[in-house]
C-alpha cells in the first residue's frame, strides 16, 4: 500500500557524529502552570543535562550543545532553535521551553577531542527533559584500524555497507520509551505472519522476488512514473520475464551485477513495450547514501526493500546479519532512516522506520534449527517497519524450498514478545544510513 503526504516529519543536523547510548528516561524538569496556546500544549520547562568524559566521568565545560526542535509553538522564542555551552561543572540548560505532544527535539552535543553525539526526543509525554549524565568518548581513545565484519551479499555484491543502519545489531540498544504503546498500536496480542513461503497463493509466488543480472546483457527502459518527483530517472534494467511481486504493490527488484546497483519499482506494469510504474528508486550498494529527505521509493517508508528480506540462502548459511522487514496498518510519521510518510505523526502510533526486536528472553530452543535462524535475527538486528500493510507481515522472498508448516510455526509468535527500540544513538548524519557503533 502507498499512500502520499508531503509532510517533513524530522530535522537534524548533518555533522559527523558518534556511537553513544545516551538514551534516558525522560524526567519532568521546571515545569511551569501551562498556557495553552496550541492543542495538546504540555506547558513550559526546561531541557538540560551534563556532559561527561566516558572513562574518567570529569565534566566537560565548554562542550557545544546545539537543539533543533520542531515545534507546533506560535512562539519562535519558546523553542529549543538554540545552541549553548556547558559550564564549568559539564551542565548546561535551555530554558523556557514550550513542549507539546506533536514536538521533535535533536540534540547535537560535542566536545574538542570528543567524538560527538545525537540524542533524538519524540513525541513528549510531559514538559522537561533531563538528559542526566551524558558521556562523551575520547577520540584518542577510540580503537585504530577497527575491523570491519562482512555484511551480506548477493552475487559478490554487497547488500550495502557493513556498516549500515540494516546490518548493524540492535541487541543492546535501550527500549525505546513508546515500545508498549507502539506495540499496542499494531496489535500486542496480534500474531505475526512470515509473508513468504513456496508454492503459490492466490495464484502467484508467495513473497517479494528479485532479480539478478548483468545490466550491460538485459534491455533498458525508462519507466513511466506516476510519482515522477520523487522518482529517480533511469534507466532500469529490467530482465525479459521478470520475476515481479505477485501482491498488490507489484514491486521489481533488479541487482545489476556488473555495478552493484539496485533498482526498485513500486507497482511495475507492462503496456506493450512500456514499462510503468508508481515510483522507482536507483540504490549504488557500496553506499550508505539515503534517499533526499520525504522521498518516497518503491516502499511507503522511503527505504531500500531488498535488504529487509528473508532469503532462503541465509538459512542454509546458519546466519541472517541484517534487520528484516515488516509492515503495520497504521503508521504515523517518520524516524531516521526513513525519509517519507504516509499520515502525520500522532503520539502512540508507531513511524516508518520504527525498529523492534524479540525480546532477548524468548526461547529458542523448541523450534527446528533453521527456524532458529530467523528468530535470531530478530532478536539480534530486529524488524524494521517499512510500509502500511497487514500488521507484523514480515517479508521474505519466494523459494521452492521453504517447508510453509514450518513457516507456520512462527504465527506463535505476538506483539507482546517485541519491544521498541531506541535507535537514535546509531545515526551519524541524517542523511546518511551508517550506523555509529557499526562492526
Amino acid at each position: 500500500m502507498k499512500l502520499k503526504t508531503f509532510f517533513l516529519f524530522m530535522t537534524c543536523i548533518s555533522l559527523g557524529c558518534g556511537s553513544i547510548n545516551a538514551s534516558t528516561e525522560i524526567a519532568i524538569t521546571n515545569t511551569v502552570a501551562a498556557q495553552p496556546n496550541e492543542p495538546n500544549d504540555l506547558g513550559v520547562a526546561a531541557i538540560q543535562g551534563q556532559v561527561l568524559d566516558a572513562v574518567s566521568g570529569a565534566p566537560l565545560a565548554g562542550a557545544t550543545i546545539i537543539c533543533q526542535h520542531q515545534s507546533v509553538s506560535s512562539n519562535p522564542d519558546e523553542t529549543c532553535n538554540r545552541t549553548t555551552t556547558s559550564d564549568q561543572n559539564g551542565a548546561f540548560s535551555f530554558e523556557h521551553i514550550r513542549f507539546n505532544t506533536q514536538d521533535l527535539i535533536t540534540l547535537h552535543i560535542e566536545a574538542e577531542g570528543y567524538q560527538g553525539v545525537n540524542i533524538v526526543r519524540g513525541f513528549p509525554a510531559q514538559a522537561g527533559i533531563d538528559l542526566g549524565e551524558v558521556p562523551l568518548t575520547s577520540l584518542a581513545s577510540q580503537p585504530s584500524g577497527a575491523e570491519t565484519g562482512a555484511g551480506p551479499t548477493i552475487a559478490n555484491c554487497p547488500i550495502f555497507p557493513a556498516n549500515n543502519f540494516w546490518n548493524t545489531p540492535i541487541d543492546a540498544l535501550p527500549t525505546h520509551p513508546q515500545s508498549a504503546a507502539w506495540t499496542q498500536s499494531i496489535g500486542a496480542a496480534e500474531s505475526f505472519h512470515m509473508d513468504f513461503g513456496s508454492g503459490e497463493w492466490d495464484g502467484g509466488p508467495i513473497g517479494i522476488p528479485y532479480n539478478v543480472a548483468a545490466g550491460s546483457a538485459v534491455p533498458k527502459f525508462e519507466p513511466e512514473f506516476y510519482y515522477p518527483d520523487e522518482s529517480d530517472a533511469g534507466p532500469y534494467p529490467i530482465p525479459e520475464n521478470a520475476q515481479r511481486e505477485w501482491g498488490s504493490d507489484h514491486h521489481i527488484l533488479t541487482i545489476d551485477t556488473e555495478t552493484c546497483t539496485l533498482y526498485e519499482i513500486y507497482d511495475a506494469s507492462l503496456d506493450g513495450a512500456t514499462w510503468s510504474g508508481g515510483s522507482g528508486a536507483i540504490w549504488d550498494l557500496n553506499s550508505n547514501a539515503l534517499r533526499p529527505d520525504t522521498w518516497t521509493s518503491a516502499d511507503a517508508a522511503g527505504l531500500p526493500i531488498l535488504p529487509g528480506l528473508v532469503r532462503y540462502d541465509e538459512i542454509l548459511a546458519g546466519e541472517i546479519k541484517h534487520a528484516l522487514r515488516f509492515t503495520a496498518e497504521e503508521t504515523a510519521g517518520y524516524v531516521w532512516p526513513a525519509r517519507h510518510q504516509t499520515s502525520d505523526p500522532q503520539n502512540d502510533i508507531p513511524p516508518m522506520g520504527a525498529r523492534f526486536r524479540l525480546k532477548a528472553g524468548y526461547d529458542l530452543s523448541g523450534f527446528p534449527p533453521e527456524i532458529q535462524v530467523l528468530l535470531q535475527a530478530m532478536k539480534t538486528y530486529g524488524i524494521v517497519l517499512a510500509d502500511n500493510g497487514s500488521n507484523w507481515y514480515v517479508s521474505g522472498a519466494p523459494d521452492s524450498r521453504w517447508d510453509n508448516d514450518t513457516l507456520h510455526l512462527l504465527d506463535v509468535l505476538t506483539g507482546n514478545d517485541f519491544e521498541a527500540v531506541d535507535t537514535s544513538a546509531l545515526m551519524i548524519n541524517m542523511d546518511s544510513g551508517e550506523a555509529a557503533g557499526a562492526p
